[in-house]
Parts: C-alpha cells; sequence; structure tokens
C-alpha cells in the first residue's frame, strides 16, 4: 500500500511547479505590457503636447500676421492721404517708408520665431499700432493745416489773379493813354506866284496840295512809339488822287499820301504835299486822315 502512494505525491508536486511558472509568466507579461501601455500613454501625451503647442504658435504667427496686415492697411490709407496732399519728398512721405520697412522686418521675424520671440514681437507690433495712431492724429492736424492753407492760398490766388485783371486793363488804358492823339488835318491849294506858294482855289491854277496836321504832345508816352498815319484825298468824281498806288484793286488801300511819324511824347507837326500832272477839277473834295483803319479826322474844299 504505502509503495503505490508514492507516484500520487510527486504528479501533485509537479503541478504546483507549473503553476507557479505559469503565474511568474503571466505576471512578467503584464508588467511588460503595462510598461508598454504606459510608455504609449507618455509618447501620446507628449505628441498631443507638441501638436498643441504647434497649433498655439501657429495660430499666435497667424494672430501676429493678421495684426500686421491691418496696421499695412492703415500706413496704405496714410500714404494715400498723404500723396493726395502733398509730394513724394514729404517728411511725412518719409514716415510711412519707415513704417513699410517696420512692418516688412517684422513679418520676417514671425516665420521662424519661437514662442519667447513671438511675444516680444507681439509687444514690437503693439507699439506699432500705437505708432500708427499716433502718427495718423499728428497728419490729421497737418491735413487740417494744409486745408486751412489751402483755402487761404486759393483766396490769395484768386486776389492775385483778380490783380493781374486789373493790372491787364490798366496796362491797356495806359498803353492806350500813351497813344499820341492828332490833331485836325487841313489841305490847302497852292499856286507859286514870284517864288512863293499862295493859296488859290482855282481849279485850273492849282499846282498842288498843302496838307497840315499836328500829332499832339502826351506826358504819359514814356517811349517812342511809331505811327503811321494815312491821308486820302477823293475828288468831286469819287477819286482817290494818287500818284504811287495806281497798280492797287482794293480802292480801300488806295491814299494820297501818307506818313511815318516817331513820337516820343513831344508835339510832331507834319507838312506834307501832293503834287500831280493832270489838272484839278472843279467841284467838292474831301479828305480823310487815318491812323491805321480809324478814321480821326475828316476836311473839305471846293476848287471853282
Amino acid at each position: 500500500m504505502e509503495e503505490q502512494m508514492e507516484p500520487v505525491e510527486k504528479r501533485k508536486g509537479g503541478k504546483t511547479g507549473l503553476l507557479v511558472v505559469l503565474l511568474v509568466l503571466f505576471l512578467a507579461s503584464a508588467g511588460a505590457n503595462f510598461w508598454l501601455w504606459n510608455k504609449e500613454k507618455n509618447a501620446t501625451q507628449v505628441a498631443v503636447s507638441k501638436v498643441d503647442s504647434i497649433k498655439r504658435i501657429s495660430a499666435e504667427k497667424d494672430s501676429l500676421n493678421a495684426r500686421l496686415t491691418e496696421e499695412e492697411r492703415k500706413v496704405a490709407e496714410l500714404r494715400a492721404e498723404i500723396v493726395w496732399y502733398q509730394g513724394d519728398k514729404d517728411s511725412l512721405s518719409r514716415v510711412i517708408e519707415e513704417m513699410d520697412a517696420r512692418i516688412a522686418s517684422l513679418r520676417r521675424q514671425i516665420g521662424g520665431g519661437s514662442p519667447s520671440k513671438l511675444r516680444a514681437l507681439k509687444d514690437s507690433i503693439s507699439r506699432l499700432a500705437t505708432e500708427n495712431s499716433e502718427f495718423r492724429t499728428k497728419m490729421q492736424a497737418v491735413l487740417m493745416e494744409n486745408e486751412n492753407y489751402r483755402a487761404q492760398l486759393l483766396e490769395k490766388q484768386g486776389q492775385i489773379e483778380s490783380l493781374e485783371d486789373q493790372k491787364k486793363t490798366l496796362a491797356d488804358k495806359v498803353t492806350v493813354a500813351q497813344q499820341p492823339a492828332v490833331g485836325p488835318v487841313t489841305v490847302t491849294p497852292l499856286y507859286e506866284k514870284k517864288g512863293a506858294f499862295i493859296p488859290i482855289y482855282k481849279a485850273k491854277k492849282v499846282e498842288k496840295l498843302r496838307i497840315n496836321f499836328t500829332v499832339l504832345g502826351n506826358k504819359l508816352t514814356d517811349k517812342t512809339i511809331e505811327k503811321e498815319y494815312v491821308v486820302r484825298i477823293k475828288n468831286p468824281d469819287g477819286i482817290i488822287l494818287s500818284n504811287d498806288n495806281k497798280t492797287v484793286k482794293n480802292s480801300d488801300d488806295v491814299y494820297t499820301v501818307k506818313e511815318t511819324v516817331s513820337f516820343n511824347g513831344t508835339q510832331v507837326p507834319v507838312k506834307l504835299e501832293f503834287k500831280q500832272e493832270a489838272d484839278y477839277k472843279k467841284g467838292k473834295y474831301s479828305v480823310e486822315l487815318k491812323d491805321g483803319d480809324e478814321v480821326k479826322h475828316t476836311f473839305n474844299f471846293e476848287l471853282m
């Protein structure tokens, strides 16, 4: 009987050892799995933290870029206002150019900035926005002064134009006032007797016509003026007496005599003579003294 009990006890001891080994292996596997799970969990947390950090940095960059874009828009508006009122070389334009350069520099720094640098950039952009606002206030004051100055300038310009018109009107009046006036014209028929010419009104005996008029003195004339005077004598048949321009087709251009006078303000007596080969006709003669196209004086005489 005792010999039969020993194998049973041996089998029980083998099962116990196997259970112990399995238990150890299970515990080791559970420990390894827990270690792997914990490591994965920590790695996931780190990855999520890094992603969140990247998202925050990206959002911060987007925010800074948006603020810079807004400041660029304000600077562009200021530039447009300055260009409207002032030249490109104005001091205000130079300030705007400096702002453009600062914005470009800040935008370059945003591209690769760390969180600490982005915070510093945020402060720089805030200062830029403040400076923009202050500059706009100052510029508005300058532009308001410009508007006032512009209004004053336009008013002065209007006064200048009015004075220029008055000056031109006065200059025209002075020019007219400086022109010489001419006195009445007279024509005397002459006949030579004993070496002297005496007036005569018998047509057959008239040898020549003496024409007299005077350019009157003018104290307003301050420089020499060249004036041409034309005398037209019309015979009883309505024909202009003339020796020098018989080929002229237009009767208005035909003249009897003409004289150019250099006038400097002093009175100038003018004496002219006209002589024709044919006999003078009986009847009434009319005389015109012309300055340019204007008839200044007329005169009549009659031959018998």
